[in-house]
């Protein structure tokens, strides 16, 4: 994500080592199968962001990325978790 982005949604871009970043959770990936349908905008927005043509939006408890796989609770998101998502694409970024 941009800087100015992150300065937009009060985000604060910082880089964590990979074994304390809360938003690696392969497990919670791996127990969720069901896919989501986004909003084609919003589908194209954040594939354009992580630089990924086949994103694949699963549904599941909390939100990640991992690889080219997104869990989000569902398709209308309130907004905290709009601000995880972009701070999940951030980290998926800079990592």
């Amino acid at each position: 994500m941009h800087p100015i982005h992150a300065q937009l949604l009060g985000l604060t871009p910082l880089k964590l080592k990979a074994q304390y970043n809360t938003h690696a959770d392969p497990e919670g990936v791996q127990g969720t199968s069901v896919p989501l349908v986004l909003p084609t905008r919003l589908a194209e927005d954040i594939a354009l962001a992580i630089n990924l043509d086949n994103l694949v939006v699963v549904s599941g408890e909390s939100i990640s990325l991992q690889g080219n796989t997104l869990t989000l609770p569902g398709t209308v998101l309130d907004t905290e978790q709009k601000q995880q998502l972009w701070r999940a694409i951030y980290h998926a970024v800079s990592a």
